[in-house]
């Protein structure tokens, strides 16, 4: 996807609402001074638990909208999976417009997946990271046609080959896609997993709740982000607590650049990957 001057973006939030006025008010001036149009959603702030079909409407709208090159979701928490009943696959798979997000919106990015690929990754990071040097991996990608954004080093801890359709995400919320008709087909995928909460009792138990998911034996290979609550309270690796709880032998790559860190890179989801060792 390239963007370019005078293109229209489009900010939603079909997770928790935001609660930082100015933070979402500087995030949309940071796009503008790239040159984008921005449109927000009239429900990033409203905090109602009656607002799961509206939400689910503004983002088949801008989906809709041929104006609208681009929709990021720059909300996280626990409410993402309430908007999927309510969306219109079929009319989004007639206007693929490039959607990313992150963490809780895994619920969301998974169910898409059987019209379009999505996209993990967190807008917010251009703010967090103060160094300047998430901004310039966004815009190099998305002006420049470059691929920083997306580069990431994977190291192998078990295997040397991993080759699929990249699904997945945050542990815990693919987790909520269970015994839904939005949980993607494991079979032949290559299954991307990482985490912000959650110690080593919390991890052992939804990577347990994971290998009992339908056709999880015949995934072709895991990829690990960042386990950021365990892996700093915890001194036994992650990779090798999965590797307790697999029920086969699996090839299994990790990376550091891909979680909820403020420095996190994209992934791509629904497209297919490609690792040696």
């Amino acid at each position: 996807m390239q963007l370019k001057k005078g293109d229209t973006v489009a900010l939603v939030g079909n997770s928790n609402p935001q609660t930082k006025p100015a933070e979402v008010e500087q995030l949309v001036y940071l796009l503008q001074a790239m040159g984008l149009d921005v449109q927000t959603s009239p429900l990033l702030f409203d905090t109602a638990t009656t607002n799961t079909k509206a939400k689910a409407t503004v983002l088949q709208d801008y989906f809709e909208n041929p104006h609208i090159q681009a929709i990021f979701d720059i909300s996280g928490g626990d409410r993402a999976n309430s908007i999927l009943p309510y969306l219109d696959y079929a009319k989004i798979a007639k206007h693929p417009t490039p959607f990313f997000g992150y963490s809780d919106l895994t619920t969301v990015l998974n169910s898409l997946l059987v019209v379009q690929s999505t996209k993990l990754f967190q807008l917010k990071t251009l703010l967090w990271d103060e160094s300047g040097q998430q901004r310039q991996k966004f815009y190099e990608t998305f002006f420049k046609q470059q691929t920083s954004l997306y580069d990431v080093a994977w190291e192998f801890v078990q295997g040397n080959d991993i080759e699929g359709l990249v699904v997945g995400g945050n542990i815990r919320c693919l987790l909520k896609l269970s015994g839904t008709p939005y949980l993607p087909d494991l079979r032949d995928k290559v299954l991307f997993l990482e985490s912000f909460g959650g110690g080593k009792d919390a991890i052992f138990s939804m990577l347990h709740h994971l290998v009992q998911l339908p056709h999880f034996e015949q995934v072709n290979g895991i990829l690990l982000g960042t386990f950021t609550s365990y892996q700093k309270e915890e001194i036994y690796p992650i990779e090798q607590l999965i590797k307790d709880v697999l029920p086969v032998e699996l090839p299994i790559a990790k990376t550091t650049q891909i979680g909820h860190g403020k420095d996190s890179h994209a992934l791509s989801l629904g497209k297919v990957i490609q690792l040696r060792a």
